[in-house]
């Protein structure tokens, strides 16, 4: 009898293959078929998951989205404080940008780049939903903060846009020469002095 595929575990083998093929050669010239090879897969394996590489790119940002979901749901877990739940949400970008998820630092200018350009529905990386679903979280975050008087009474969704923008600053430019700084310490420091600024002095 022929040994049952898992197609869970086969999609996911794809996808970690193409995130170090993506990181290495970028969308442009990444073909099905390197893909394939750095999987030990046949090409055609691949077209059984996706109809083409936009879609593999696109299911790689979603895979990438997963990941960093699912450290920012250990991370809150069982954390009370509101302002260690801000501190924990910025430290889960930088942990998925170490070990494990370094490579993806290779793709993520390319994931923003065709999120901006795109202008058709054939295949979607949705900045917009990515960017309003962070900004809920940290405008929730904030909000419990103001509640309980840890922080001042503030725009807290401008607040939670400023903070995010501050971190894609900080990203960029820690991607493009990661000797100018360590990013868990400037993201610590970050969060540090905005919080600091936000402080209820009462």
């Amino acid at each position: 009898m022929p040994i049952p595929v898992d197609k869970k575990e086969k999609k996911e083998k794809i996808l970690n293959a193409a995130v170090h093929v993506f990181s290495k050669k970028g969308l442009k010239d990444t073909k099905i078929s390197d893909i394939s090879e750095e999987a030990g897969i046949g090409k055609g394996t691949v077209y059984e998951y996706f109809k083409s590489k936009d879609e593999v790119f696109t299911a790689t940002f979603d895979f990438f989205i997963k990941k960093f979901e699912e450290i920012i749901s250990l991370r809150l877990f069982r954390i009370h404080d509101p302002l260690e739940k801000i501190q924990a949400y910025f430290s889960a970008w930088t942990e998925i940008l170490e070990g494990d998820y370094l490579e993806y630092l290779g793709i993520i200018l390319d994931f923003w780049a065709h999120g901006i350009r795109q202008k058709d529905n054939t295949w979607i990386i949705d900045l917009n939903k990515l960017y309003s679903e962070n900004i809920i979280i940290l405008d929730s975050l904030l909000s419990e903060c103001v509640s309980k008087g840890v922080i001042k009474p503030v725009n807290t969704k401008v607040i939670a846009s400023i903070m995010l923008g501050a971190l894609d600053g900080l990203l960029i430019q820690w991607i493009m020469n990661r000797d100018l700084f360590n990013m868990r310490e400037a993201t610590e420091l970050l969060v540090e002095t905005m919080i600091n600024g936000l402080k209820n002095e009462k």
